[in-house]
């Protein structure tokens, strides 16, 4: 039957740490991969009744390696190797044993031989009720896709040997999928899934190192089970995936985003199906659709009474205004048109406990959803738990999910303001106009063993499409970053992780204690007004060689009084066809984060080209921050 498996080379941990996780994960059939068995302390009948117990089957054991095609003695013992296979099979309650293509230098490469070898193993196996299946290694010797190894299954004409169809050794030799639709579903052995980033690099060392789940990387995975499951296949549809940071993740984690990313492929083909008017596959639970999400209503701010006067008076510098006070918390709403901030003060609860732990930081941010019913739906049928927090007598409840670092994600009605209002007490007027007009991304700084789990999570969760990755250079290594928008695009998050133990993503993780909000931008539609009227409030922004305006000036077609009234002021510059981009950042407050104030002229990017001044200039600050209270203390 079509369901979705999980093979246990995926996951880092014991044997029992992995199954556990895939039963919790909410997965009912596991591939085992032969070295966790060897790894195992117990015998493999333990190994069965421990996946019983979890309610899991075992749907195939791999691999078998090397074994078509070699010349004798070794061809023998490589019979004798299978027989010894199948006794292991039996002991665990599997059917199908795994074999990919040979890459041994002393295999031959006469598909006949092949064929013949694969189709006594075959008619062996039969005889203890077992079947084979075979897979083409994108670095096979002599059968490298999908192509030849159907070839050499058809060859061979044994009703228990299917082929097994892998996308990452589909797309890593770029085969053509088109085809696959015309084998016949029951030659499928298995289905095995996996994506990967869509960079230059040997099939051998992406396939070891930067395997990931559908949806993660730049492949079109769905492409491939939607031509696949138009066989008639009803077969398992397994994640088989190698990467070092899963292994070194917890196997729950990694688990829970491997069946993330399945539902939403089996969500993605069953919309598919249904345009094509074919009966949906039903592989997913029951997801409600992604609710559209209308914007951010809100960014919380936890922080203590003695450094909330800073952070009000930097806030203050940037045209917010307090305008109201919470009726029972030590929290204030500042405002600016439809830019909403929360500052928490409270010495107890969720803000408070987040703040002995990060400092003044970013610890909730409010999502505007047309449904928020449905989104928090959403969430939960994918794995994200609901959380409310303590409130008083008459206050919203405001229903919550968990977010980078355990921060908070809320869930709003989009329009209804006065939801979440009617908690405040209103000073004057509960408005107040300023150049700052909406909120345009928030990033996410998270480590890199986590990068792909929040891909996951904003794509699967909350519908969010993902765009490709850029790297970018940081003074102290490299910086990555990958944006995740809304489907209106009106939300924007870019998540970024950098490689280099001095990085502006590692300090920030280090100062931190972990990931979070780094950079808030918000737009203005004069930001040249804007930065001067700050200035005037004292607001401090981050000083920019002169170099970069001298290399801009050679760039573009500027006018040099444009030119210097950008390095007067520090404002930086980018284009992109006819769309022009002003941006300025503050500094870092307390290494924690910044604001950036962006004016968008007809461009949709985020000045890339940008970040590595950007990342240069905050490594001079914190440089000078060190050396300032090493000479202080």
């Amino acid at each position: 039957m079509l369901r979705f498996s999980i093979a246990t080379v995926s996951m880092g941990g014991t044997l029992e740490v992995k199954l556990a996780a895939a039963a919790r994960a909410g997965f009912r059939a596991i591939e085992l991969f032969e070295n966790d068995l060897t790894f195992f302390s117990g015998k493999p009948r333990e190994v069965r009744a421990m996946a019983q117990d979890l309610g899991l089957d075992i749907i195939a054991l791999q691999p078998l390696r090397d074994f078509e095609g070699m010349p004798e003695p070794m061809r023998v013992r490589n019979f004798e190797r299978a027989q010894r296979k199948f006794d292991l099979m039996e002991d665990l309650g599997v059917r199908l044993l795994c074999i990919c293509s040979n890459v041994h230098e002393e295999s031959l490469g006469d598909p006949e031989r092949s064929a013949a070898d694969l189709a006594e193993l075959a008619d062996l196996a039969a005889r203890r009720a077992l079947h084979i299946g075979f897979e083409a290694l994108a670095w096979g010797r002599h059968v490298h896709d999908w192509m030849q190894a159907w070839d050499l299954v058809r060859r061979a004409d044994q009703p228990n040997l299917g082929v097994v169809l892998d996308s990452f050794h589909v797309f890593a030799r770029k085969n053509p999928i088109e085809g696959i639709a015309q084998i016949p579903g029951d030659r499928i052995a298995l289905m095995q899934v996996a994506d990967a980033p869509g960079i230059l690099m040997d099939p051998l060392s992406l396939s070891r190192h930067h395997r990931c789940f559908p949806g993660q990387g730049d492949w079109p995975v769905t492409d491939f089970v939607d031509y696949a499951t138009q066989t008639g296949y009803n077969g398992p549809i397994s994640l088989e995936i190698f990467n070092d940071q899963f292994r070194g993740a917890p196997a729950v984690a990694i688990a829970l985003d491997g069946m993330r990313a399945l539902q939403v492929c089996g969500e993605e083909l069953d919309q598919r199906r249904q345009a094509r008017k074919l009966a949906p596959l039903a592989l997913s639970r029951s997801l409600p659709k992604p609710a559209k999400v209308g914007g951010v209503e809100f960014i919380e701010f936890v922080t203590s009474t003695s450094h909330s006067p800073r952070l009000v008076a930097e806030l203050e510098g940037l045209g917010f205004r307090r305008v109201a006070r919470h009726r029972s918390k030590d929290v204030d709403l500042l405002r600016q048109n439809d830019v909403n901030i929360v500052i928490n003060r409270e010495q107890d609860g969720f803000g408070h406990s987040f703040y002995l732990v990060h400092g003044t930081s970013v610890c909730a941010v409010a999502l505007r959803f047309d449904d928020p019913e449905r989104a928090i739906d959403r969430a939960n049928a994918l794995g994200a738990p609901s959380y409310f927090g303590r409130i008083g007598p008459g206050e919203a409840l405001i229903p919550a999910v968990a977010g980078v670092e355990n921060s908070l994600l809320y869930f709003m009605k989009d329009g209804q303001h006065a939801t979440w209002e009617k908690d405040f007490i209103f000073f004057d007027t509960p408005s107040n106009p300023g150049p700052l007009t909406r909120i345009d991304h928030l990033n996410n700084m998270v480590q890199r063993s986590e990068f792909l789990s929040w891909v996951t999570f904003y794509k699967g969760v909350l519908g969010f499409t993902v765009e490709p990755q850029v790297e970018l250079a940081d003074p102290h290594g490299a910086f990555y970053s990958r944006v995740l928008r809304s489907s209106e695009g009106v939300v924007r998050i870019p998540i970024n992780i950098a490689d280099g133990g001095s990085t502006a993503v590692s300090r920030f993780i280090e100062s931190f204690g972990g990931g979070g909000v780094q950079q808030i931008a918000l737009s203005t539609d004069d930001l040249f007004g804007f930065v001067e009227k700050a200035r005037a409030s004292g607001v401090a922004f981050l000083e920019i060689p002169d170099n970069y305006y001298a290399d801009l000036s050679a760039r573009y077609d500027l006018s040099a009084d444009l030119i210097e009234r950008m390095r007067d002021l520090g404002v930086l510059y980018d284009r992109h066809k006819d769309g022009e981009f002003f941006h300025i950042y503050t500094r870092m407050f307390d290494q924690r984060f910044f604001f950036e104030i962006l004016e968008r002229r007809n461009y949709d990017l985020f000045g890339a080209a940008n970040t590595p001044v950007r990342l240069a200039a905050q490594a001079v600050e914190q440089d000078e921050m060190v050396r300032f209270k090493l000479d202080f203390d």
